[in-house]
């Protein structure tokens, strides 16, 4: 049995420190002092050492991570690289559009499509595809889902391509969900709409391929997909629809001695698949439906930098807690498993005691991280950009709450809770609409979500501790009622 440690004597020391960055947050925010913002600074690094002191020894067995949350355990064994070097890949994405975007702005800012900037189309597909993938690429997930746990490769590729066309097929008509509302907002023409629904659906494909990457925890793969979609559009940012297609490319060429059985493509129970778009549509919308409706309700002065600025530190967060969190995560679920299935019945409460620990564990370390970075952001806009440091300061303080109620919902639904994580992100999805209804686009938007999903990641996290509390019950039910 693994043993499982944690190097910090209060158990409410990291979330202490927690609540400390995030109120540091507040304070910058309202005084807009420069003294302030240079203490921070060197008080956030604090927090960043500070996490050396909370690491978890467990096992040292190798596992998979559950790198999407709603994907099934995997148990493909990755090729071990130094932590930093897997974050950095993983952070693919963040870093290579992070720099081509702003390089292509100003070479396509001419350029119109049915009497709408490209620009504006881009934003409209980048606010949208996020929260669009989470949905999508779940029915291909269940799919496949044992091949995965069968753990062979070829096998696995061989199934990907035999219900690859199906599931792509029917997840389509989740774009028209996002389609309807962004036309009636923006009034666009029926060629500027096509091409965003084109965008759309491109996306749709490139998530999906991305999903064996995933799956396999092919980090090169992964970022290569990332790195030649960034470089295609530096090269020819005015063809929009070449980017996704050259990324797709190269998610094929592992697939290329399969591809063969996408002409015989399995169908996929279609009341399944709608139940997974549904579920994958409330989950991702926690972290993602706040980006969209603004949007939407104010798409001609989306405040992209400051926008993008406050959402980064949650992105980098939630990330960090897939690469090196979610690992052992699966480890001690794996122990658990394992001894339900050998162990005595009296050995299963130390190993439900050490899942319960990691995941209270694994929940602070992300917060503690995320909140630091909230910190040092606001810290640095206040620096940099003081007209923005109220924008980026609130959306940065939501989105790490959004992030962390999306997590508590992942465990959720992880366990088997299902229709609680659903609840609960579809009660965020439904403050969202009200607030955008009735507030002003500003910082005291944000404010009045902050308030609102305060109330639901407590509500949250308080039944995530109640069943994980008894996991080993809970998992069980999961496993049966799977049958």
């Amino acid at each position: 049995m693994a043993t499982t440690i944690i190097r910090h004597t209060n158990r409410w020391s990291v979330p202490a420190l927690t609540g400390a960055a995030l109120v540091a947050t507040a304070i910058i925010a309202i005084t807009k002092s420069h003294l302030v913002d240079v203490t921070m600074i060197a008080g956030d690094l604090l927090f960043f050492a500070a996490l050396r002191y909370t690491r978890w020894r467990g096992s040292t067995s190798t596992s998979t991570s559950h790198t999407d949350p709603t994907a099934p355990d995997s148990k493909s064994l990755p090729l071990r690289r130094h932590p930093a070097i897997e974050l950095l890949l993983y952070l693919s994405p963040v870093i290579f559009l992070g720099i081509a975007y702003p390089l292509i702005a100003g070479r396509i800012s001419s350029d119109h499509i049915g009497g709408v900037p490209l620009t504006t189309l881009l934003l409209g597909s980048s606010v949208t595809v996020p929260w669009l993938t989470q949905a999508v690429c779940l029915p291909l997930y269940k799919a496949i889902a044992a091949q995965i746990a069968d753990g062979d490769p070829h096998r696995l590729r061989d199934r990907v391509c035999d219900v690859w066309p199906s599931a792509f097929l029917r997840s389509l008509p989740t774009v028209v969900v996002f389609a309807i509302p962004v036309e009636i907002a923006t009034r666009w023409s029926i060629t500027a709409l096509a091409v965003y629904v084109s965008l759309c659906v491109l996306y749709v494909a490139f998530a999906q391929s991305l999903i064996l990457s995933i799956v396999l925890r092919d980090r090169l793969l992964w970022a290569f997909a990332w790195g030649s979609l960034a470089v295609t559009l530096l090269i020819a940012p005015s063809l929009w629809f070449l980017p996704p297609l050259i990324a797709i490319g190269t998610q094929l060429i592992p697939l290329r001695k399969h591809l063969y059985r996408m002409t015989r493509r399995q169908p996929i129970e279609r009341g399944e698949v709608f139940v997974d778009l549904v579920r994958g549509l409330l989950l991702g919308s926690v972290l993602w439906a706040d980006k969209l409706l603004l949007f939407v309700k104010d798409g001609s002065h989306f405040a992209v930098t400051a926008i993008f600025i406050g959402l980064l530190p949650a992105v980098l967060a939630y990330n960090y807690y897939f690469v090196r969190l979610a690992p052992q995560f699966d480890s001690h679920v794996g122990d658990l498993r394992a001894a339900m299935e050998e162990a005595a019945h009296e050995s299963l409460n130390a190993h439900s005691s050490a899942v319960l620990r990691y995941v209270a564990y694994s929940l602070n370390r992300t917060g503690l991280a995320g909140a630091s970075l909230v910190l040092l952001i606001t810290a640095l806009t206040g620096l940099v950009d003081p007209s923005s440091l109220a924008l980026v300061a609130t959306v940065a303080a939501a989105s790490w709450l959004f992030m962390m109620t999306t997590l508590a919902c992942y465990k959720l639904d992880y366990i088997g809770q299902r229709f609680t994580a659903q609840f609960y992100s579809g009660l965020h999805l439904v403050g969202c609409f009200i607030v955008f209804s009735v507030v002003a686009i500003g910082p005291s938007l944000y404010l009045w979500l902050i308030a609102i999903d305060t109330i639901i990641f407590a509500r949250a996290l308080y039944s995530v501790n109640a069943h994980w509390r008894s996991s080993e019950y809970n998992l069980f039910w999961r496993h049966a009622t799977a049958w």
